[in-house]
C-alpha cells in the first residue's frame, strides 16, 4: 500500500482525523486521488510542535487532546500510525488547516491504527509499504 511520511505532530493530527489538510508544494498526482494511503509518522517532528500551530488549530485540537498519543514529544516516530483518503488536491483551501500558496491535500475518513507500526523508515513522496518490512 502506498504511504507519505508527515512530521509530528501534522501526522497524528491527520490520523485522528482533526487535520483535514496535508500541505505540499507540489500538487498530489492524479492517480492517488480517491485512494487510501498510509500516515507515516516520520523520525523527523516540526521543532516548534504544538506551538507550531495558530490559535484556531490549537481550538480544533484542544478537545481532542486527551485522545492523542501525548504531547509532542511522546508522539510516535518512525512509524505506520495509520491511513487518510485523499480526497481532492486545490489551492486555497477555507480549512484552518491549509496554507495559502500551496497545494491543499484534502483529506478524509482517516483511521488511526490502535497501535502504531514501529521501526518503519520512510521516504520521500509516495512510497511502498509492506508488512514484511517490519519483520
Amino acid at each position: 500500500m502506498k504511504a507519505i511520511s508527515i512530521k509530528q505532530p501534522w501526522a497524528s493530527l491527520i490520523a485522528h482525523g482533526i487535520k483535514d489538510i496535508e500541505n505540499r508544494t507540489w500538487k498530489c498526482p492524479q492517480k492517488y486521488i480517491g485512494q487510501r494511503v498510509l500516515i507515516h509518522a516520520s523520525k523527523t517532528t516540526v521543532k516548534e510542535g504544538w506551538s507550531a500551530l495558530t490559535e484556531t488549530q490549537l481550538e480544533r485540537v484542544f478537545p481532542h487532546k486527551n485522545k492523542l498519543y501525548g504531547d509532542n514529544e511522546y508522539l510516535p516516530n518512525g512509524a505506520i500510525i495509520g491511513s487518510v483518503v485523499i480526497s481532492d488536491c486545490v489551492q486555497n483551501h477555507p480549512s484552518v488547516w491549509a496554507e495559502k500558496g500551496c497545494w491543499n491535500w484534502v483529506l478524509k475518513d482517516a483511521v488511526l491504527f490502535d497501535k502504531p507500526i514501529m521501526n518503519v523508515k520512510g521516504k520521500l513522496s509516495f512510497w511502498d509499504f509492506k508488512m514484511e518490512e517490519t519483520k
